[in-house]
């Protein structure tokens, strides 16, 4: 893009950068495993209307988090999804740009990022375990080389900040950015998903531990954990813990590798939750808390996935010559 002399400053540069990776500009809706979860205990602020289960059957769940299934994943984009889509933003943001009159570099071939329930209940393998807490901070990054780095005038066209571009054509409301969002929006596409998918999904992470199944499930780990020679309240605690895995990374570089005793208390908390049976337990109380909001939110729903694939139509549409498929 323009010479580096006229880039804006470090701080400002980075800020942008994080923008851009992150997909924050275009309010791409993608996975949130990789993010941090609300507190034990503590719902997010728009409420689903999520009563407490009394007792929930326990249903068993294979040794990969990879493969469970929860009733919100049916409603969101999947990793590979979500890394087309973000693709295809960039694609028609580039196409934009360059009918402004700028260089465009921005990527579009992405790295899918972590499975939607990866994350969700800490380590729960060896492989896992061995790389501490930290593994979870990290997000997708860009497969190819180099990061964008935006000047003002290009963040302008980009966001919508300036008017006219270099070439003096007028930019389209919401910058390049966003007239890549409409495109994807258009013949019934959806970038952005209902709140209510995410607030479910937030809300029966957080409420699921309200219950007393689970609550006391995480008393036999939190006991299981001190005979190791280790006190954790439950199992979401390690990862905050500021003196075993420090300050959470800014998100533009490189996660430190863990210490050994992080590392150590990860091995023994990955095998308490074995021992006591936390997962199976945990995420059959998740899966009846969606699976009930589900069907109370069943008329905002319905409409997703059909939204989900036209959207998917047609980023694969502007990834392949640039245009969006006739009606």
């Amino acid at each position: 893009m323009i010479p580096k002399s006229n880039r804006p400053g470090r701080a400002v540069g980075l800020l942008l950068l994080a923008a851009l990776l992150t997909g924050a500009a275009t309010a791409c809706d993608g996975p949130s495993a990789a993010g941090p979860r609300p507190a034990a205990g503590h719902a997010t602020t728009d409420p689903t209307d999520m009563p407490l289960p009394a007792r929930v059957p326990v249903t068993p769940v294979g040794a990969s988090p990879t493969a469970w299934q929860l009733p919100m994943d049916a409603y969101q984009y999947t990793p590979a999804q979500s890394a087309k889509l973000q693709a295809a933003v960039y694609s028609l943001t580039n196409s934009c740009m360059r009918g402004l009159g700028y260089s465009a570099d921005l990527p579009t071939r992405l790295r899918p990022g972590p499975d939607h329930n990866a994350f969700r209940y800490g380590p729960v393998t060896n492989a896992q375990a061995a790389q501490g807490y930290r593994w979870m901070l990290r997000k997708a990054a860009p497969a190819s080389a180099g990061t964008p780095n935006p000047t003002r005038e290009e963040y302008g066209a980009l966001l919508g900040k300036s008017a006219r571009g270099r070439n003096g054509r007028p930019v389209p409301e919401g910058g390049c950015f966003g007239s890549a969002h409409r495109a994807l929006d258009s013949r019934g596409g959806r970038v952005d998903l209902p709140d209510v998918i995410r607030a479910i999904a937030d809300n029966s992470y957080a409420l699921s531990q309200r219950t007393s199944q689970v609550q006391s499930i995480f008393h036999a780990w939190s006991a299981c954990m001190r005979q190791a020679g280790y006190r954790y309240p439950d199992p979401t605690a390690p990862a905050h813990d500021a003196t075993l895995v420090g300050a959470a990374p800014s998100g533009t570089g490189p996660v430190p590798a863990a210490s050994p005793r992080e590392v150590a208390v990860a091995r023994a908390d990955v095998a308490c939750k074995s021992r006591v049976g936390v997962l199976p337990v945990w995420y059959s109380v998740e899966r009846t808390l969606q699976t009930e909001a589900a069907a109370r939110h069943a008329a905002e729903l319905a409409p997703v996935p059909a939204a989900i694939a036209r959207t998917m139509r047609n980023a694969t549409a502007a990834l392949n010559s640039g245009a969006l498929p006739a009606v």
